[in-house]
């Protein structure tokens, strides 16, 4: 594999993005999550609003960086199909805004919270119903439909890496695969018969995509980079 120097800043960033989203993301969902899902969610909120609202930073990070891994990565794609490079980052754009969307349904059981604290025992039953749409919206855009816009996204990335030869194809094959079991999982659990998220019993769906985007894409830009020259004629 040969990488070209002009595109090797490139490379790294895109290593480092792929690190640092899923740190965000894992962070984000670690602090947010065990508040929001917990059986006394409404009394916990609002008096652990600082962690939540960490959490959502650590969602944006995610939100941001997974946009610009798809501008960084574009003008190689498109050296091989400049409409499905499009297509690659228009995945990762709609990825980002469901997730900011998510992120922002979350941020409002913090005001849900204060005022079903200060109003008592008074209308229980109304905020749980408020709380339990906003938390069926955070689940729905937050999770649910990002990764349909993932595994979408992810499967045309690997076709285009794959037809290039831009790194191995057996890593091209694994991700192809990891991403075509999450894409389905994910559709399913829109109808509530699975859930794919982290803690769910499908989550195992998603572990090979974790490790593609996690190790092993990170670690072969990292330490080889692109096969630049199999699309310098293209």
């Amino acid at each position: 594999m040969i990488s070209n120097k002009s595109y090797r800043k490139t490379e790294i960033w895109l290593a480092l993005l792929w690190i640092i989203t899923a740190a965000g993301a894992i962070g984000g969902a670690a602090l947010i999550n065990p508040i929001i899902n917990a059986p006394e969610y409404l009394t916990m909120v609002f008096p652990k609003s600082v962690t939540i609202t960490s959490g959502m930073f650590g969602w944006m990070i995610n939100d941001i960086g997974i946009v610009f891994i798809g501008l960084l990565i574009y003008p190689i794609l498109k050296k091989h199909s400049e409409s499905m490079a499009l297509g690659y980052v228009s995945m990762r754009m709609f990825e980002s805004l469901l997730m900011i969307v998510g992120v922002f349904f979350a941020m409002l059981l913090i005001p849900l919270s204060r005022e079903f604290i200060q109003a008592g025992a008074a209308d229980v039953a109304q905020f749980q119903v408020i709380g339990s749409i906003l938390k069926q919206a955070e689940n729905w855009f937050l999770n649910l439909l990002q990764l349909v816009f993932l595994g979408i996204g992810g499967l045309i990335l690997n076709v285009i890496l794959y037809k290039t030869k831009l790194v191995p194809r057996a890593i091209s094959v694994f991700g192809f695969i990891g991403y075509a079991l999450l894409l389905p999982a994910a559709v399913i659990g829109l109808f509530g018969l699975l859930d794919p998220t982290p803690g769910g019993p499908g989550s195992i769906l998603a572990v090979p995509v974790a490790i593609w985007e996690i190790i092993i894409m990170p670690v072969w830009l990292f330490t080889k980079g692109f096969n630049t020259e199999a699309i310098s004629t293209k």
